[in-house]
């Protein structure tokens, strides 16, 4: 253990490092702050996987077939509603880690009484928190808001388009 470990108040469970190293092994974020090929790949698997889904939903639920357009608008449509919900919700797992780690002050519970402590990290430890999230973090949640707009700005688009044919 270094020093800081003796200095720092907080459980282990608590501390924003460890907090981004948890989210960063999980299989549902860690896509998120990928590069570039990675990431389209993994959004593209999950729209084709979520589009599929709801397809056999829709005709297992004997959704009419008569009209196929329709069939495959509301798979579209729910395969994008899926896909935004999945990146919203990967959008705001990063930003709450983000922002955790960006703070001077981080606070904690020390026995889960709702004893609320705060800590104020050290000059080095900002420091190295400031750039995990600046380099690290950062430009996927930038990447995650424009596809987040992106999706609906699609799925709104998508929706006009059926209602008007």
């Amino acid at each position: 253990m270094n020093d800081s470990e003796y200095l720092c108040p907080v459980p282990q469970d608590q501390r924003p490092l460890n907090e981004y190293k948890k989210l960063k092994e999980s299989n549902n974020f860690f896509w998120c702050i990928q590069d570039k090929y990675t990431y389209f790949r993994s959004l593209s698997t999950i729209f084709v996987s979520s589009f599929l889904f709801s397809a056999l939903l829709f005709v297992i639920s004997s959704f009419s077939l008569n009209n196929i357009k329709y069939f495959f608008v509301y798979s579209i449509v729910t395969g994008l509603v899926i896909v935004t919900v999945i990146c919203l919700r990967s959008y705001l797992g990063w930003q709450y880690i983000y922002s955790r780690l960006m703070e001077a002050t981080v606070p904690y519970e020390e026995s889960g009484w709702y004893d609320g402590q705060i800590w104020i990290k050290p000059p080095e430890i900002l420091l190295q928190d400031r750039l995990i999230g600046t380099y690290e973090i950062y430009p996927g949640l930038q990447r995650l808001q424009k596809t987040v707009i992106f999706l609906f700005i699609l799925l709104l688009g998508v929706i006009s388009l059926a209602r008007n044919t």
